[in-house]
């Protein structure tokens, strides 16, 4: 899927502001970001808006695209053409190197490029979708990519931070799923395909944890690891078939490093920026 159909999808039929927000709401709930309808949005004055759960998503797109564009291409997103600058101040990304994939057995390499290329073109969409609805989009925030002191050591490292990442955007893209205006809505099929490649990312690095036998740790009390670690390659609950789900708070506790009712850490050292930057109770 290219960069230009990503963005085409959710832009093509909306031919003015209200309906273009319309279409980001859909966006936006397909990232896990939104748990209120769209009808309510408008009239939810006091509370985040449309506008503020793209930009907390937009964050965490910032986040998992450094990580493959430095491990893989030795060279930050901005260095390629990724637009970083907008609302609330432009910090560095620090706390990584360039990863060796010297163990061609599972195609680590190419995989990682690819999925790379697929976070640079999300990121482009969120920041297109926003500026076409008249916002500013928030600036890439100041990353610590080192900040659980793994990542890029080793192709083990990569893999276990990668899965980290994989495994917490599908529980956010499930739980927005079920929401009832996703699926009466017209952008659904945007919003499928937008699961779909995340969750093609989370199986494939977890089968390749699986196949070179790295451990992986459990995140909260929510989180399936795969095997070795755990039983299940596949990151579902055996009963229901369906995977977790977190709300931004709790992906943000995450992110800050564990840590309930902050506003920075981990990987954010700074704070996610936008309104949605307080992290809750683990899930």
């Amino acid at each position: 899927m290219s960069k230009a159909n990503l963005i085409s999808d959710v832009l093509g039929e909306a031919p003015n502001r209200r309906s273009l927000l319309k279409t980001l709401g859909v966006a936006s709930a397909a990232l896990g970001t939104a748990a209120i309808t769209a009808n309510k949005l408008e009239a939810q004055q006091s509370g985040p808006t449309v506008v503020d759960v793209l930009q907390f998503a937009l964050n965490l797109e910032y986040l998992e695209s450094e990580f493959y564009t430095t491990a893989t291409m030795g060279t930050t997103i901005d260095q390629v053409g990724i637009d970083i600058t907008g609302a609330g101040g432009t910090g560095p990304t620090y706390g990584w190197n360039r990863v060796n994939f010297a163990n061609n057995l599972v195609f680590s390499g190419e995989i990682a490029m690819q999925i790379g290329e697929d976070e640079r073109a999300h990121v482009t969409l969120l920041r297109t979708a926003l500026q076409a609805a008249g916002v500013t989009p928030i600036a890439k925030p100041t990353i610590n990519l080192g900040a659980l002191g793994i990542g890029f050591a080793s192709l083990a490292q990569f893999l276990t931070l990668a899965r980290i990442f994989e495994d917490i955007g599908v529980t956010a893209y499930g739980g927005a799923a079920a929401l009832p205006f996703v699926g009466n809505s017209p952008y659904i099929g945007t919003a499928a395909r937008i699961l779909a490649t995340e969750a093609q990312h989370a199986g494939n690095i977890r089968l390749q944890l699986a196949r070179l036998n790295v451990t992986s740790p459990t995140l909260d009390g929510v989180d399936i690891p795969p095997p070795p670690s755990g039983s299940d390659f596949i990151s579902a609950d055996n009963v229901s078939g369906l995977t977790a789900v977190r709300t931004p708070g709790q992906v943000l506790y995450l992110a800050y490093g564990n840590a309930a009712n902050a506003t920075s850490g981990g990987f954010f050292p700074a704070g996610a920026n936008g309104l949605l930057n307080t992290s809750t109770t683990s899930a």
